[in-house]
């Protein structure tokens, strides 16, 4: 395998079937949910080519929440296939949610604090 500076931001190996699976958190505008999914995909094309010919199975999940809390079937695609479901996969999927739509207002609340101004 070669070195690249792509980095997911979760990657699950399973050393007993060779599996790697790397999973990517993108928090586009709800318009450009589909573009940012295709350009994760991209991003991570030659990695997932260099560990399948290395005899690895190589997975890219791309899981968007976009910017006022929506999450597209994404979220839930990757919770299935890791086996979560019922109340926990709905609470999975909350709370990123209600994080995302709630980290503008928050930012916006301290706007006017030092910490987040450089002197």
């Amino acid at each position: 395998m070669r070195k690249t500076a792509s980095r997911p931001d979760i990657v699950i190996h399973s050393a007993s079937t060779q599996l790697i699976v790397m999973v990517e958190l993108t928090v586009p505008y709800e318009s450009r949910m589909e573009e940012a999914h295709a350009l994760t995909e991209g991003k991570y094309l030659d990695m997932t080519k260099d560990l399948i010919k290395d005899g690895y199975e190589a997975k890219v999940m791309s899981v968007e929440i976009g910017a006022s809390g929506f999450m597209d079937s994404s979220a839930y695609g990757l919770l299935s296939k890791l086996s979560i479901c019922g109340n926990k996969r709905t609470k999975a999927v909350r709370v990123p949610a209600e994080t995302a739509e709630n980290s503008p207002r928050w930012i916006w609340s301290r706007r006017n604090k030092r910490l987040l101004h450089k002197d």
